[in-house]
């Protein structure tokens, strides 16, 4: 499978936050279309390849992922609607997409599509990667678009990757063990033999 992950170029507010002075921001988290992409890091989990893609680059984006089955964290929710809205990502669906955290929340018979922080929280990437596999993420999120405009360009490659080896590691731990934790509870998560299945013809 390749993972996908992807870094935004325009901040988002956070609640109660001042806005950094100097740094463009967007409307929300479902302000799409407006945030730009920084980058887009894969990784694939037969090779081990990590590779990244930046803005100028989405149509290579495309044709890398094409043929195979992809995965990330909060993916349909975030990343893939991103990638869409820049043109990176078919409208047609995602029929061969696995989503770690919503497979989660279905695992806990929460809706993944209403967000809901007394239920559905505490299953954030770091969360579960340090209590799962005894990895987690190297920063913040929220302050890589801070980075990017600041120039600090490296750095937010280097997030991104270290995000995405994340999510390829839980991945193929839930292929191989089929549960995670965040350290206070455990949910059995499983990959469907159909798309392994489909994986391995391509």
């Amino acid at each position: 499978m390749i993972v996908i992950d992807v870094e935004i170029k325009k901040a988002i507010q956070g609640r109660n936050e001042e806005r950094v002075p100097g740094i463009e921001y967007c409307d929300g988290w479902r302000d799409f279309a407006n945030m730009g992409i920084a980058c887009v890091c894969t990784y694939d989990t037969r090779s081990h390849l990590s590779r990244v893609f930046l803005e100028d680059e989405l149509e290579e984006f495309s044709e890398y992922v094409g043929p195979w089955i992809t995965s990330g964290f909060n993916t349909v929710g975030f990343d893939l609607k991103l990638l869409r809205a820049h043109g990176a990502w078919s409208p047609e669906g995602d029929p061969e997409h696995f989503d770690i955290l919503r497979e989660i929340w279905c695992a806990l018979d929460l809706d993944p599509d209403r967000f809901v922080p007394q239920t559905h929280g505490g299953w954030s990437l770091d969360a579960v990667a340090g209590a799962t596999i005894n990895a987690t993420k190297s920063g913040n999120g929220a302050l890589a678009p801070v980075w990017w405009q600041q120039g600090k360009r490296g750095r937010v490659i280097d997030y991104c990757l270290r995000d995405v080896w994340l999510e390829g590691q839980l991945l193929m731990h839930i292929i191989e063990h089929g549960w995670v934790t965040n350290g206070r509870q455990r949910v059995e998560v499983r990959v469907p033999q159909e798309l392994l299945r489909v994986q391995e013809t391509r």
